[in-house]
């Protein structure tokens, strides 16, 4: 069991990397608004500073650091298996794009 001063820190860490990877993947899709045109990652992306300066604030340097790693981490590893799937080859009858 954490220590009582760290009662959150395992729950806002996790969320930091939670957003910090779900926004990276909604990023790649496109949202017009107005005559400007965003990523999905813009609207998410913001709430990991929340979390990064909860981080810094309540718990100090040396564990927001952690989290940041932590958080980089988690996105190389993201990045890697998607890429590994992305050249696996597809299931027989999926080849043409259709079941």
């Amino acid at each position: 069991m954490a220590p009582s001063g760290y009662r959150y820190l395992s729950f806002i860490s996790s969320m930091f990397v939670a957003t910090l990877l779900i926004s990276n993947i909604a990023a790649q899709k496109l949202i017009p608004f107005g005559p400007f045109v965003f990523t999905g990652g813009v609207i998410l992306f913001p709430i990991t500073y929340i979390f990064g300066d909860v981080l810094t604030e309540v718990y100090g340097y040396a564990k927001a650091r952690q989290a940041i790693w932590a958080g980089f981490i988690a996105n190389i590893a993201m990045a890697l298996f998607i890429q590994l799937v992305i050249y696996l080859p597809p299931a027989p009858r999926l080849e043409g794009g259709r079941f």
